[in-house]
This record gives C-alpha cells, sequence and structure tokens, in this order.
C-alpha cells in the first residue's frame, strides 16, 4: 500500500487505540437533597434525609481528604453536632488530613468545637478574616470528602442547624463539583495561612468547565477561581429567564445597600418586578426574624406588586423551652419554571454577593425540582407561615437571650 494511503489508516487506528485506553467519561453529578426538618414542628420532609444522618456518613467515609469550610461551630453536648464532631475527629485519629476554615469573627463567640479540634491529630484549623479585602465573612457552608463527594447548603456546623431550624442543602457525588469547591477552598485556605497572592489566576490549572444543567457559582466573583461564575450574576439571570413561577425561600431578603455608604441594593428586586411584570408568580417565603427595619420596608414594597406575594414563616418554640438562634427558616433555596433549581449558603442581600464568601449550586433537575418544591409548599401552606401585609405593622421576633 503507497505510504499516502497506509497514513490515514495508521491514523485512525492510533486514534482508536487512544480512545479506547482513555479514561471513560465521568459519570453525571449524583445529588440528594438533605434537609433539617425543625423537632416538633408540623412540616413535610418531603422524604429527604437529615443532615445530621448524612453528614456523619460522609465524615466517615473519608480515606485520604477532608475539608471544612463554616461560618462557625456551635456544639451543646448530647445534641445532634456531637456525632458529626467524633466523626471528624476519627477522621483525623486514622490518617485522614483534615483542614478546617471556620470565620475569624464567630470564632471569638463560638470558641469551643474549634479547641476540641485544636492540636488533635490529622487536624488543622485557621480561621478566615477577609477585613483586608472586603471587610465580608466566610458566610459559606461546605465540606468535600476526598475530592469526590461534596456538601453544600444552609446548615451551619451548630447543633441548632441539625435539630431546630429548616434547612437546605445538597449532597453531591461528583468529582468535578468537589474539584470546583476544592479550589475555593485551596485558594481562601491559602490566603488566610498569609498568602497575599491567592486570588491570582493559576495558569498551570485547567479550566473548570460545567454543563448548563449542573454547575457552581459563588461571592465575591472578584475572589472565585476561573470557571466558577458569579453568583449574582446568575441569579439575575435565572429569574430574568422565568416564564411561570419562581418560588424563593430565605431567612433574609434586603434591598438595602452597603452598611458603608447606605443607597439602595436594587438589582435582585428589579428582576423580581421584571418577572411579575411580565406574568410571572413570584413567591417570596422569609423568616420572622427579617421583620425588622430597615428591610422590612423592601419587604412590603415587593408586597405590593402586584404577582408578588410575599409571607413569613413563625416556627413555634420546641417544648424544651426558647432556644436562642432557632426556631427558624434559614434554607436558601429558589425554583423557577418546571426544573430549574438554586440551593445554597446566600440570603439575598448586599453583603452576601459583594463582602462575603458564598457557594451556590444551580440544576436543572425534574427529581430535584419535585423534591424542592414539596418543601417548600409544605411550609408555604402549612399552619407556621402568614401573608405579609405591607400596611400592618410588625414586632421583630426574640431571636436572642
Amino acid at each position: 500500500m503507497p505510504a499516502d494511503r497506509r497514513c490515514p489508516v495508521v491514523l485512525a487506528g492510533l486514534l482508536f487505540l487512544a480512545c479506547a485506553l482513555a479514561l471513560p467519561a465521568a459519570a453525571p453529578p449524583d445529588f440528594e437533597v438533605v434537609t433539617t426538618i425543625p423537632k416538633e414542628a408540623a412540616i413535610d420532609a418531603a422524604g429527604t434525609r437529615q443532615a445530621a444522618a448524612v453528614w456523619p456518613e460522609m465524615i466517615q467515609g473519608a480515606r485520604r481528604t477532608l475539608d471544612i469550610a463554616e461560618f462557625y461551630m456551635a456544639g451543646e453536648e448530647g445534641e445532634a453536632l456531637a456525632p458529626v464532631v467524633e466523626a471528624v475527629l476519627a477522621a483525623g485519629r486514622r490518617g485522614v488530613r483534615v483542614r478546617i476554615l471556620s470565620d475569624a469573627g464567630m470564632a471569638r463567640t463560638y470558641p469551643e468545637v474549634l479547641a476540641t479540634f485544636k492540636g488533635r491529630p490529622g487536624i488543622e484549623a485557621r480561621l478566615f478574616d477577609w477585613r483586608k479585602l472586603t471587610g465580608g465573612i466566610l458566610h459559606a457552608k461546605y465540606f468535600v470528602v476526598d475530592n469526590r463527594d461534596a456538601y453544600v447548603g444552609s446548615q451551619n456546623f451548630d447543633w441548632r442547624s441539625l435539630s431546630h431550624i429548616h434547612e437546605t442543602g445538597l449532597r453531591i457525588r461528583s468529582p468535578h463539583f468537589a474539584e470546583a469547591l476544592s479550589r475555593i477552598f485551596e485558594q481562601d485556605w491559602a490566603f488566610n495561612g498569609g498568602d497575599a497572592r491567592a486570588y491570582e489566576p493559576k495558569g498551570t490549572l485547567p479550566d473548570l468547565r460545567f454543563s448548563d444543567d449542573a454547575r457552581l457559582v459563588a461571592s465575591p466573583p472578584g475572589f472565585n477561581p476561573p470557571g466558577v461564575g458569579s453568583a449574582l450574576e446568575a441569579l439575575v439571570s435565572i429569574v430574568d429567564g422565568a416564564r411561570r413561577r419562581v418560588f424563593v425561600q430565605l431567612l433574609s431578603y434586603s434591598a438595602e445597600g452597603p452598611k458603608q455608604g447606605g443607597g439602595r441594593f436594587g438589582i435582585i428586586d428589579q428582576a423580581l418586578r421584571r418577572a411579575a411584570g411580565r406574568g410571572v408568580k413570584v413567591s417570596l417565603l422569609v423568616s420572622d426574624w427579617n421583620l425588622r427595619p430597615p428591610a422590612l420596608a423592601g419587604l412590603k414594597d415587593l408586597a405590593r406588586v402586584p404577582n408578588i406575594e410575599v409571607r413569613f414563616a413563625v416556627i413555634p418554640p420546641a417544648r424544651r423551652g426558647f432556644i436562642p438562634y432557632a426556631r427558624v427558616i434559614h434554607s436558601k433555596v429558589m425554583r423557577v419554571d418546571d426544573d430549574l433549581c438554586w440551593v445554597g449558603t446566600s440570603n439575598w442581600g448586599y453583603d452576601y454577593f459583594f463582602e462575603s464568601r458564598n457557594v451556590e449550586v444551580i440544576l436543572k433537575r425534574p427529581d430535584i425540582a419535585k423534591v424542592l418544591d414539596a418543601l417548600f409548599l409544605s411550609l408555604w401552606n402549612g399552619p407556621y407561615v402568614h401573608r405579609l401585609n405591607p400596611d400592618k405593622d410588625y414586632a421583630p421576633p426574640r431571636i436572642s437571650d
């Protein structure tokens, strides 16, 4: 056979061999909705497992690495966080490299659990301090196991978040999502270890690429690794693309501008109004903690807009009596149209998107949408939720001692 005829055949054969020897395509991410339903509350869990069961299971499965980023850590003897703390300690003892990143300001408020981890085998902790950069905090709540299994959600590393607060998160079995979260963690870990150049682009890393059906976004955008988009930009785009309905559940919603300088944070507010103006039904559910100035004024303004309904949830006290910073809805979830889902760590206010570290997961998954709808509607139509009257005065609830 002439050489000019052989070469294409040989090249085709080599290409076939290379494809045959290549690693198989990565499996699509596996997502599981994980919740906390407050004890003694008449709220449907929609068939979900509780974080108090899922977290120890994930941590006990760690073999090499466990990276934990949490706003704060607060335990109480005999409560649901205790097995999680023990699982982390056990991971360190069996040789897992455990790294814990927690907010510096909150570490002063809740030092006890961090002190439990200090000096233990295999465990290193650092405090997150962005006063030098944005004045913001580590508000994200996520952890990554062995670069294959990850958790993102509204639960803080707090015994109350596992027993007495309405929370929603996602367990994500996906090396790709784990890698994206790990890159965020590595940057934050390095900066808070003294590396002033931690947020400069790293040219040696391949770009992260997500499908339209499942992606990670984060805040603030200037401190995200390449491939992880702006959460605020994505949120507005999603609302602008809504055609029939937008359901939102948050601890708090605010149209107030930055604390320093004031003004108005109208980006999300305007997107919701645009959606309502084209006939989209917007349902916004917030906690009763949100019924205080100045945020209450923005809620009342929204409630006056046709096609926008604002409700607030009042979770009754536990039988044991008043629990500070508990008995509240704390989930950060949005559902749009048939299958678009948003599960994350941000309340909707200026500082969450421009100053503080937060992460969010965006999915187009009918199965996840069905679960999130059931969770939302159980609250929305349940005994603890009330329609916000824009002409009524509200007294803020007791939150702390």
